[in-house]
């Protein structure tokens, strides 16, 4: 058997004596003055267009302050009518309806609770009386109304009306 002999040897790496400052050092004065050179030439762009557009919608602006002034009583009379048929029929709602949630919810949680107990009462009286009575038939009732059940002596007006006469004695 042959002994191989690992041996180590340590790499150091150093850098260039050189080169001391970050790479971007050297690129940040061609970002600065490029950040610079579009922001001028965005405000001079943004200036053009304000020109152009107060040059050409001058007149607009103009006849629209008048139109407005015309139709004033108008716009004043909506928002008057606004108010009255939607605004404020929308606010008492809602206030009441905030006033009356409690209510509303007190009078839920009642009726929900009371369907369930009594559900939950009627099942165990069934349970109940099956276990008293054991599995009984029906009594002859029918729940649903469609099935009448057949009446034991015929009515008055299948028997026939009887006569009756008043005698007066004199």
């Amino acid at each position: 058997m042959a002994q191989t002999s690992h041996s180590t040897t340590a790499v150091k790496v150093t850098p260039p004596l050189g080169q001391t400052s970050p790479p971007i050092s050297s690129i940040l004065p061609l970002v600065t003055s490029t950040f610079s050179v579009g922001l001028s030439a965005l405000s001079h762009v943004v200036w053009l267009l304000n020109l152009l557009f107060l040059s050409l919608f001058s007149p607009l602006l103009a006849i629209l302050s008048i139109c407005i002034y015309i139709l004033s009583p108008f716009i004043i009379s909506s928002k008057i009518l606004l108010d009255l048929l939607v605004v404020f029929p929308y606010r008492a709602v809602s206030y009441v309806s905030q006033a009356l949630y409690p209510i509303y919810a007190f009078l839920g949680v009642a009726c929900l609770s009371g369907a369930i107990i009594g559900f939950g009462a009627r099942q165990l009286v069934s349970l109940v009386g099956w276990g008293i009575l054991g599995e009984t038939h029906g009594t002859g009732q029918s729940r649903s109304p469609s099935h009448a059940r057949a009446q034991k002596r015929p009515s008055a007006s299948a028997r026939g009306k009887r006569k009756v006469t008043v005698r007066m004695e004199d």
